[in-house]
């Protein structure tokens, strides 16, 4: 009887190991497959955001560049027309006051896809002047995995300079 019960146990592993065909490597490849699928869809998403964030930085730049153009005509007259100032060829001396005034003017215009734009800092010397400017934009696409490491937004900072050389 025992021999029996032996046999049936090992006649049912058999026909449920034959039923899910645990011996066959059948499926394996399909498993692979799928997986590198979701590693190339999240590579993919990853690399359009990167690029995206790139985009923003560049248009971040050309608002910078538009905002020093007007600033590095400000000029100051009174050093400009001290005797013996551009006699050298050095820069025309700019009046920092005017020029960080224009600049702030200039970019609370102007938005970042909808996003406020920051000054970070500001360097001006006699003769030349520097801005960082930031904002935060939406990324391209809101991925749940990658929205968790970068946050709901996407931090964007460029700095921009500018200068006047009379030759």
């Amino acid at each position: 009887m025992r021999s029996k019960v032996i046999e049936v146990k090992r006649s049912l592993q058999e026909s449920i190991w034959k039923f899910f065909n645990f011996d066959s490597e059948n499926g394996s490849l399909s498993v692979l497959i799928s997986g590198l699928f979701l590693l190339v869809l999240t590579l993919s998403i990853g690399i359009l955001d990167i690029s995206d964030t790139y985009l923003a930085k560049r248009e971040l730049i050309q608002i910078g560049e538009a905002a020093l153009g007007p600033a590095a005509h400000a000029i100051d007259l009174a050093r400009y027309y001290q005797e013996g100032a551009l006699s050298s060829g050095r820069r025309v001396p700019l009046d920092c006051t005017a020029a960080r005034t224009i600049i702030q003017n200039e970019i609370m215009q102007r938005t970042l896809r909808d996003a406020v734009i920051d000054i970070s800092s500001w360097r001006c010397e006699s003769d030349q002047m520097s801005v960082t400017l930031h904002s935060s934009v939406l990324p391209l696409v809101n991925f749940p995995l990658l929205s968790q490491i970068t946050g709901p937004r996407i931090s964007v900072v460029a700095t921009v300079g500018a200068g006047s050389i009379v030759k």
